[in-house]
């Protein structure tokens, strides 16, 4: 295997080939495969020349895309290991995210925070650290030196991915230069067959894994060309993603769900006349739980733009297996399994029986099957591996599995731990095929964004008519196999608190405000009611277990003033929230 620097200098003697960057004017750059060696040795020389030394962490925040790539392969070519950070979305959460990016430098040890000339000033003063804050123009260096350093090797550590969810503490991910080596070979041999005849378009936020490793690293091992857009341009205007694939010919592209659902209701006719979408042969899908109806929307919608039907690829992976675990077949179409609700409640994924009367149904997508050289399995509660149909914890074993969470001893043993990587996501094997049907983890994803449920739950205790601490937040999967979040709340009625109609407004508009989802169900229960542990430590399965049976104690129209008001309210909205689509990214949505 080769490290990803040596990619890097043995694609130096390919000229006619390069990266293309999209800036937010329309504006395009165009860097070829001999200047992004060059560029990376130069940067590399600069970065040493501070007093930086093999093995220091680097923080990057950069909203330019560019710079952050020719920065990122700087960082990897000098030894330096990279941690890259999601740049601010707004001015408004400053405080939150200024927490955020000092405890991932405290945690990393970063010595060096390397960012914009416009962000400097406001990280400067939002975030104190001993990290010296440079600009990206502080370390372009000297184009007469750029000698490439030492070499590193696959042992070493590349980078440092790390996990997100509002304002509760990410871990580091530790990923080697083996690790990239393994899963780039895994992605784009394995998985996508690629050739150098290859086109990559890529619109996806690059601090995170699926656009860092799936469309930075990966595709250079094949000497395939990229385009990359700026992120923001794909949710202002979803119209440039496939435009761009039509230009640009692009075969190769990843996204989550919701943007496949956006693509389909927003494009015009009139945007989409005269594309020529048959170059595409890899429509990848995953980040969040895949639905089998907007994939399906998705390909007849731009059929008649001659959109391949096995083109759509549904995948599997997460940030600890460096990102890809399993692709479905690039030969095969869409494939989904129909289960009965029921009987997946009970742990077992079966179809519904055929003399059934009108039985409760979801449709799950197929992900396909792990790589060559890599290992999975369904693990009951004691870890032994459980028979086909069997709805259990998703273990996964090979060379992609990455050493664990940077700095944290006892995280790594308890995911990390017995040589499999606890993936804390709920699935089955089907024919071989894995299907992905929920989280043994308390995480809940909504288009493409990871969200801690206890970050809900402390907006949620704010709102004057819950009391505090007594809520829990989870997610539950609707009949489509969306996933939505479900609050479940000890209210407090009153004069000062509200009625329950009053309450469930409260609740809602704080989420949507503060988190920038829209919670699917409030439920109001009795003061003292929540379950919990012995310690006092809040029940999220056995709330959410509780909800299913109907056993929680809801409040009643006796206990409120507003008699009409059912003991729940459902807030209807759309789920879609553009806002929030993109700020990143857990460990555990590499790609599903």
């Amino acid at each position: 295997m080769r490290t990803f620097v040596q990619v890097l200098q043995e694609n130096a003697v390919h000229a006619d080939r390069a990266v293309t960057f999209m800036r937010a004017d329309g504006e395009e750059r165009r860097v070829s495969f001999p200047a992004l060696w060059k560029t990376a040795c130069q940067r590399a020389q600069a970065l040493l020349a501070l007093g930086l030394k093999k093995g220091d962490r680097v923080a990057l925040v950069l909203p330019e895309p560019d710079e952050f790539v020719l920065t990122f392969m700087a960082c990897l070519t000098a030894g330096l290991v990279a941690v890259p950070m999601y740049p601010p979305q707004t001015l408004a959460k400053l405080e939150a995210y200024g927490d955020t990016v000092r405890h991932i430098l405290s945690a990393s040890g970063a010595r060096v925070l390397i960012t914009s000339a416009s962000l400097r000033e406001m990280l400067a003063s939002n975030v104190a650290s001993d990290a010296k804050v440079l600009v990206e123009a502080d370390v372009h260096g000297d184009p007469e030196r750029a000698d490439p350093p030492p070499p590193v090797s696959l042992d070493d550590l590349a980078f440092l991915q790390f996990t997100s969810g509002s304002t509760s503490k990410p871990k580091g991910v530790m990923v080697t230069f083996g690790n990239l080596a393994a899963n780039a070979h895994a992605i784009m041999v394995d998985g996508l067959k690629s050739t150098p005849e290859d086109r990559g378009v890529s619109w996806l936020p690059l601090y995170h894994d699926m656009g860092l490793i799936g469309f930075v690293v990966a595709p250079l091992y094949t000497l395939v060309q990229v385009m990359f857009l700026p992120t923001m341009a794909f949710i202002r205007r979803p119209s440039i993603w496939l435009d761009a694939i039509h230009r640009f010919r692009g075969t190769i592209t990843f996204a989550p769900n919701f943007a496949y659902a956006l693509a389909a209701r927003a494009i015009t006719d009139g945007q989409s006349k005269g594309w020529d979408l048959s170059c595409m042969r890899a429509l990848g899908c995953g980040a969040e739980p895949i639905q089998a109806d907007v994939l399906r929307a998705f390909l007849s919608r731009f059929a008649p733009n001659g959109l391949a039907p096995t083109s759509v690829l549904p995948s599997y992976g997460m940030a600890e297996a460096t990102l890809a675990i399993t692709f479905w077949d690039m030969a095969k179409s869409l494939k989904t399994d129909v289960l009965d609700v029921e009987a997946m409640r009970a742990g077992v994924a079966r179809p519904p029986a055929e003399d059934a009367r009108e039985p409760k149904t979801m449709e799950l997508v197929a992900c396909g099957r792990p790589f060559p050289g890599h290992d999975l399995k369904i693990a009951g509660s004691r870890g032994e591996a459980l028979p086909e149909r069997h709805v259990g914890e998703i273990w996964v074993t090979g060379p992609s599995v990455t050493r664990g969470y940077y700095g944290d001893a006892d995280a790594t043993e308890e995911t990390f731990g017995g040589g499999w990587l606890r993936t804390g996501d709920l699935g089955y094997v089907a024919d071989g095929e894995v299907f992905i049907c929920g989280r043994a983890k308390d995480l809940i994803i909504i288009n493409g964004k990871n969200y801690y449920p206890q970050d809900i739950e402390a907006v949620v205790s704010r709102a004057p008519g819950v009391r505090d601490g007594q809520c829990v937040a989870f997610a539950d999967l609707d009949d489509s196999g969306a996933e939505r979040c479900v609050i479940v709340a000890e209210a407090k009625l009153g004069p000062r608190a509200g009625t329950m109609a009053e309450v469930i407004t409260q609740i809602v508009q704080l989420v949507r405000a503060e988190v920038g989802i829209v919670p699917s169900e409030v439920h109001l229960i009795r003061r003292g009611t929540l379950p919990k542990t012995s310690s006092g430590k809040v029940r999220r399965r056995e709330a959410k277990r509780r909800l299913t049976l109907g056993d929680l104690e809801f409040l009643t129209d006796a206990d409120s003033k507003a008699d009409s008001l059912p003991p729940s309210a459902l807030a209807r909205e759309p789920a879609m929230n553009r806002e929030s689509a993109y700020q990143r990214p857990e460990a555990s949505d590499g790609i599903q």
